[in-house]
């Protein structure tokens, strides 16, 4: 990492957020309700069409929800989208190699990605998903972000593909048969593996994008066919690294690629502990020694909020129970 300036200490408060994803115990799948319990009625909101933004002087909460139909009087219920703390306006903003030598004192690194090609640089904290954007210049920290829009490793790279090229080979990937798909694969794809992962990351990026958020399994063959190669194509990012179980599954409930009951069965499976065992808020301090319990606490509050999105959907009763059982664990969990 490039040696900046250490700069005025670092708040505590910044921190924190670095390592927990969390803004006084809300984060971003909290509720405005939840969020005012934690953070007190101190804020100031605006609402634009289906989204409502709350600030606290320095943090912002973001949500949407859907036109009607989710048990509120006008309109669905909240969904969390990010949660920011707007670091550039501290009277003296952190620089990132305070906040850095901060992370590292504690245990818990940053990861620098590409930068945004605007003057800023990127840094991520994975496991919590935070994102830290740090002006190139000054070398100060002017946000941070959970979820972060960007991410270390293949996903946050260029493609190595012009996006015409991108788009005619998953047409053709599209008209293969799984036996095609992989002798394909065989023969075209790069031997470097981090290469690949990159290739692989950048057709499956296409391959969503064709289906978007929500998609379900309706549509006729072209459809079907689409969504059969993403699922192949989500596979192949795993196998490669690009994605870890816990946000696979992720996205096979977000874009339909499976059946609702399907989607929900892949998502309780990928829950890497029991609601017996999982680790929460009340029971684990956010330290490096727990990071594998913290981690598996938030991968379970994932996968339980993206199962708990196909529930109007799903049939088997007791994959809803056990969601909803799961869903109740939610705002304890890390």
């Amino acid at each position: 990492m490039t040696a900046l300036r250490q700069g005025p200490p670092v708040p505590e408060s910044v921190v924190d957020f670095v390592v927990t994803g969390t803004a006084g115990g809300a984060d971003a799948t909290s509720t405005p309700a939840e969020v005012t319990a934690l953070l007190g009625d101190g804020f100031v909101e605006s609402r634009t069409g289906r989204q409502l933004l709350r600030c606290y002087d320095l943090v912002e909460f973001a949500w949407e929800r859907d036109a009607g139909g989710g048990g509120e009087a006008d309109g669905g219920p909240w969904r969390g989208l990010y949660v920011t703390v707007q670091a550039h306006r501290f009277d003296a903003p952190p620089t990132l190699d305070a906040l850095a030598a901060a992370l590292d004192r504690a245990g818990f690194p940053l990861v620098e990605v590409a930068p945004d090609g605007v003057g800023c640089r990127r840094l991520v904290r994975a496991d919590s998903r935070v994102g830290v954007l740090v002006d190139g210049t000054t070398g100060e920290v002017v946000k941070l972000s959970a979820p972060a829009w960007f991410a270390p490793g293949p996903r946050g790279e260029p493609s190595p593909l012009p996006p015409r090229t991108v788009r005619d080979l998953l047409r053709h990937l599209t008209g293969l048969g799984a036996p095609e798909r992989e002798e394909w694969a065989r023969r075209r794809l790069p031997q470097e593996a981090d290469e690949a992962a990159r290739w692989w990351w950048s057709l499956w990026v296409a391959g969503r994008q064709r289906l978007g958020p929500g998609s379900g399994q309706e549509g006729g063959p072209a459809l079907s066919a689409a969504r059969e190669t993403a699922l192949w194509l989500l596979g192949k990012c795993e196998d490669a690294g690009v994605l870890d179980r816990t946000e696979s599954a992720c996205e096979i409930a977000r874009y339909g690629l499976l059946g609702p009951d399907a989607a929900v069965r892949a998502c309780l499976d990928a829950i890497p502990v029991s609601r017996a065992e999982v680790a929460t808020r009340r029971t684990t301090p956010y330290a490096r020694d727990h990071l594998a319990a913290v981690n598996a606490s938030r991968s379970a509050k994932r996968l339980s909020l993206a199962a708990g999105a196909l529930l109007p959907r799903a049939r088997d009763p007791e994959l809803c129970a056990e969601v909803r059982a799961w869903l109740e664990l939610r705002p304890l969990l890390m």
